[in-house]
């Protein structure tokens, strides 16, 4: 008796398992300058969120509240652009991660802003576990008012705008 050989094809369509398992991402920005205009704590606003190749969002914002749609572990990498408008003296700002109205420990850096011509980028960085339904912001102080200290968006000519903060955070797990 001859043996017959049989051949299957299985085919899946794998897209529709990729996009279930897509771990979570997103970037927001702001393209407005914020003053620390008191000396408690400011919360960070937020007005854009790229879109990243037309993927759903996986983490949403309202203003300052980044809010989290899937459990997991986050790298949390913010770069805000600090500025002094105006005054002669060395001041400082902070800036740190609050999760629920809870700031997250050890997440907080400091730069000393000489005057009012320096700008720079102070990374913050952080990995943590964030459940769906949780809210994540970007915290700013410093040490006096009236000086314009804060985070400032500029729009040069002829380039993109940069923004006066941007914020990234990956699912890691």
């Amino acid at each position: 008796m001859d043996k017959i050989k049989y051949h299957i094809v299985f085919r899946i369509d794998l897209t529709q398992q990729v996009r279930d398992i897509r771990k979570a991402f997103g970037q927001f920005s702001s393209s407005k300058t914020q003053i620390c205009n008191t000396l408690k704590p400011t919360e960070i606003e937020f007005d854009s969120q790229e879109d990243v190749l037309e993927a759903t969002q996986s983490i949403d914002f309202d203003k300052g509240d980044i809010i989290i749609k899937k459990s997991g572990i986050y790298l949390v990498i913010a770069g805000p652009q600090i500025a002094k408008l105006r005054g002669e003296k060395n001041r400082w700002i902070d800036f740190w991660l609050r999760v629920n109205n809870v700031d997250l420990p050890n997440s907080n850096v400091r730069r000393v802003i000489l005057d009012s011509q320096e700008k720079d980028v102070i990374p913050i960085n952080a990995v943590c576990p964030l459940n769906r339904g949780d809210t994540l912001n970007i915290m700013m102080a410093a040490e006096t008012e009236g000086e314009g200290i804060g985070i400032e968006a500029m729009q040069p000519d002829g380039e993109p705008t940069i923004p006066s903060i941007i914020l990234t955070l990956v699912q890691l797990d």
